[in-house]
């Protein structure tokens, strides 16, 4: 039984750090309704275990790290896909695009590919997105310059912020990396983040784009300021109290 109550606590400070980022001693002991020195102990254990770091007078949640690219193209494949066909449809023309790296971005390059679409200006930080939107005739495609990141296959840094800065896009697709309980859109890092606010701050229409496997997973960094986006295109709706919490945030929902 003490096992059990401890496990309860253990997940309760989880569940905390994965909300904050970091928690003191004192917070949880009046949260959880035990001792200091009790919270000291679970914390020590759960750093044993990995799961996060003891600072002076608490702890911080460890940063996830985010799977390998072609491991993450193969999660909900089929999910990534529809969600392209629908950002396709709300491709016009003539359009200036912007697209990040992620892996539902790449399905909407790969997807964009095989379009009708014309005239398509397309400015992306991804080196295989640049390759594979340059297949559609007529399309101009530019590479965002900045550092390259091998883990991605694309650039980032400071350079490549000062060079989102000067563009002006009639719309933007952006990947998302996770959807919060609370109904914030995350990534796993706060360069990526800033890259992927940039990118939405520079097009008139910014879309975020998430695949049902991104639902309930709450990451370190947010992505865009206080301003709605465009709207979140998914693969299916995600569960209520998700979508409540987006529709508070002003971000509308779009099912593929």
């Amino acid at each position: 039984m003490t096992r059990d109550i401890a496990a309860r606590r253990h997940q309760a400070i989880l569940a905390t750090l994965d909300q904050q980022g970091s928690v003191t001693v004192e917070e949880l002991a009046q949260s959880l309704d035990v001792s200091r020195e009790t919270v000291r102990r679970d914390l020590k254990a759960l750093s044993a275990n990995g799961l996060l770091s003891v600072v002076h007078g608490g702890a911080v949640r460890h940063e996830r790290s985010e799977a390998s690219f072609a491991s993450r193209r193969t999660v909900n494949r089929t999910g990534k896909e529809t969600i392209a066909d629908l950002a396709i449809s709300l491709l016009g023309d003539g359009m200036t695009v912007l697209l990040d790296s992620g892996t539902t971005t790449e399905a909407l390059a790969r997807a964009l590919a095989r379009s009708d679409r014309k005239r398509l200006i397309v400015h992306t930080t991804s080196l295989e997105n640049a390759r594979l939107v340059s297949r559609l005739p007529g399309t101009r495609v530019f590479l965002i310059g900045g550092e390259f990141d091998r883990n991605e296959d694309a650039t980032a840094g400071t350079e490549t912020l000062r060079a989102i800065a000067r563009l002006s896009a009639d719309i933007a697709f952006i990947s998302v990396g996770g959807v919060g309980p609370d109904g914030r859109l995350t990534d796993y890092t706060r360069a990526g983040a800033a890259i992927r606010s940039a990118l939405l701050g520079a097009a008139e229409q910014g879309f975020l784009m998430a695949d049902a496997s991104k639902f309930g997973l709450v990451l370190p960094s947010r992505i865009g300021g206080d301003e709605p986006c465009a709207g979140l295109l998914v693969d299916q709706a995600p569960p209520p109290p998700i979508a409540a919490k987006l529709a508070e945030r002003g971000v509308a929902i779009r099912i593929s």
